[in-house]
């Protein structure tokens, strides 16, 4: 007979999923940590100074960020009908969820949408609504990125090369091309995909797993189209959402140069674009891992190098916001964690169109 102390004790294999989010967030600071010094350990009086400013940066970079998340949930919001928004605060927390999850879980960009959009339809807001507009803020944050990696590139062309920049600009240019092209074909991909879904085919599988699972509504994917192709019908909210992405997106930039003025490094706004442009673009080449682990520091280096960033202040940016995600995330995962808990015992609310 097996005694209740051990009955009691808890399964370690079913341990709650954000623990997970907890341990990524502690492997993403140590590793970023660990980088810094292993790649500039020539420089340790100057690396000392920068570690001992790091709590301020992170609190600066941190200060700049809550913009960008208000700007981000006003995008979002202003896809749905005036009646039926959800007010300020509550958009924050949802784009907070996806933040979180986007920093510390694999593909977390997608989930933590998901997720966002199913508590947004526990406000009242039409389930078809709330996924829709989801699917078309990410649409709408993409094809804003490309417009502001563009800007980027056309600054870094329009006469910031150097004789000492040249070569390596000439390389990373390449590859924020590339990335940019990664973003051109993915935002056109989900444009076309929404305006042309395969509704039979679909409706076929959601038959089929409606079987087995009752809760699946098979014509529910022609009445989500039907609200996408509303939104992409509707200019005026689409151009106020992207008027919000791209203030966030400038958002980025002053705290990069925030962050590198209290470094001892100031540059003009316009540098500070170049980085951020091109190291977003860069880091879509590692979308699929948490938070671009590794990409998102190495693309930060690359693009400081073009505007005379030296390597050891460029790494210290991009541990200061990696650092800033995790201390962001950490939170947000329990966060949203209590919000499922919450959304599960109380029952959901409908809302009309």
């Amino acid at each position: 007979m097996v005694s209740r102390g051990m009955a009691e004790q808890p399964d370690p294999a079913q341990a709650p999923w954000w623990r997970r989010g907890v341990l990524n967030g502690v492997l993403l600071g140590c590793l970023a940590l660990g980088a810094v010094i292993l790649l500039n350990y020539q420089e340790l009086p100057g690396l000392t100074r920068i570690l001992a400013d790091l709590p301020l940066a992170v609190a600066i970079s941190a200060a700049v960020h809550i913009p960008q998340i208000l700007f981000t949930a006003l995008a979002w919001r202003a896809l749905l009908p005036p009646a039926l928004r959800p007010s300020v605060g509550a958009m924050m927390m949802l784009r907070w969820y996806r933040e979180s999850a986007n920093a510390l879980l694999p593909a977390g960009a997608i989930v933590g949408q998901a997720a966002a959009a199913r508590l947004l339809a526990r406000r009242g807001v039409p389930g078809q609504m709330a996924g829709a507009t989801a699917t078309v803020d990410i649409t709408l944050e993409a094809v804003s990125q490309l417009f502001f990696t563009l800007a980027g590139i056309a600054l870094l062309l329009a006469g910031r090369e150097s004789a000492e920049s040249g070569s390596t600009g000439g390389g990373l240019a390449g590859f924020a091309l590339a990335g940019l092209g990664i973003a051109l074909a993915g935002a056109a991909a989900m444009v076309l995909v929404q305006r042309s879904l395969p509704l039979r085919l679909i409706e076929r599988l959601l038959t089929r797993l409606s079987r087995r699972w009752p809760a699946i509504n098979p014509g529910a994917i022609r009445g989500f189209q039907d609200a996408i192709l509303a939104l992409h019908a509707n200019w005026r909210r689409l151009a106020a959402a992207m008027l919000f992405h791209t203030t966030s997106w400038v958002l980025g930039a002053v705290e990069i140069a925030a962050v590198l003025w209290l470094l001892g490094h100031p540059v003009s706004l316009a540098d500070a674009l170049v980085i951020e442009a091109l190291a977003q673009a860069l880091r879509n080449a590692g979308f699929l891992l948490p938070g671009a682990l590794a990409v998102q520091e190495g693309a930060i280096i690359g693009a400081a190098a073009l505007v005379g960033v030296p390597p050891a202040l460029a790494l210290a940016t991009a541990l200061i916001r990696r650092s800033r995600e995790v201390v962001f995330s950490l939170p947000g995962l329990l966060a949203w964690q209590r919000a499922e808990l919450r959304a599960t015992r109380q029952p959901q609310v409908t809302g009309q169109l």
